[in-house]
């Protein structure tokens, strides 16, 4: 039985938000050695003792890679950010596929759970001729959602912010590359003036359904379980 689910992909330019493109929130990336959990400032005086001191430079430590943390709404913007832990400047390469995959399945997850329903991400792990080329970012992201739609159980909509139209072009043929190269049988149909891939994962049949020739994503349906 087909599941009232599903998870959309768009493509769009980065100008675009703000302008008319509102999402009810923004993923960033972050070095992770920019990025503290617990208590942003270390507050330690002579009187502290041992004990003390370990909890709070525990709590003051960088987050890991591949995690994220929360920023509620400000006053001058409208919709909360995640910022994706996902590089670390000190190393080389400063940023994993991995590390990419696990922060935004971490990121739609918790999204989700609390009620938000579109996501607009910069393209994680790229960041000014360091760290991920563009295959990289877009195999961590079509692993991400493949990964995410095994578990949600809510529609949700993920928007990838790129620079230009080249970019964005080129991102939308590596997205259909990856959906056919992951095609289960040979299975393009139409349906409603869309191809339609089947992807098998974990048991588990999804439908991918997307435009030839347009510069978009794609939309994914959960379907029953294998027999």
């Amino acid at each position: 039985m087909t599941q009232n689910w599903s998870f959309r992909l768009d493509l769009d330019l980065r100008d675009s938000l703000d302008r008319r493109l509102r999402p009810d929130a923004l993923v960033v990336q972050e070095d992770r050695n920019l990025v503290m959990g617990g208590q942003a400032i270390l507050d330690l005086d002579s009187e502290d003792d041992l004990d003390s001191a370990y909890l709070a430079g525990r709590d003051h430590r960088p987050i890991p890679l591949g995690q994220f943390l929360l920023l509620r709404e400000r006053a001058n913007m409208p919709y909360c950010t995640y910022q994706a832990v996902v590089h670390d400047f000190e190393l080389e390469p400063t940023c994993r596929p991995g590390d990419v995959r696990r922060s935004l399945t971490g990121i739609v997850g918790d999204a989700a759970g609390r009620g938000l329903q579109t996501l607009a991400s910069e393209p994680l792990g790229e960041w000014r001729g360091r760290g991920l080329n563009v295959e990289e970012v877009v195999d961590a992201f079509d692993s991400a959602i493949l990964e995410s739609s095994l578990v949600l159980d809510v529609p949700f909509r993920l928007i990838l912010l790129l620079d230009g139209m080249d970019q964005l072009e080129e991102v939308s043929h590596l997205l259909r590359s990856r959906v056919l190269a992951r095609a289960s049988r040979s299975f393009r149909t139409v349906s409603d003036n869309a191809a339609v891939v089947e992807v098998r994962s974990e048991e588990r049949r999804f439908h991918f359904r997307f435009v030839p020739g347009t510069l978009s994503g794609y939309l994914v349906t959960r379907l029953d379980v294998l027999a």
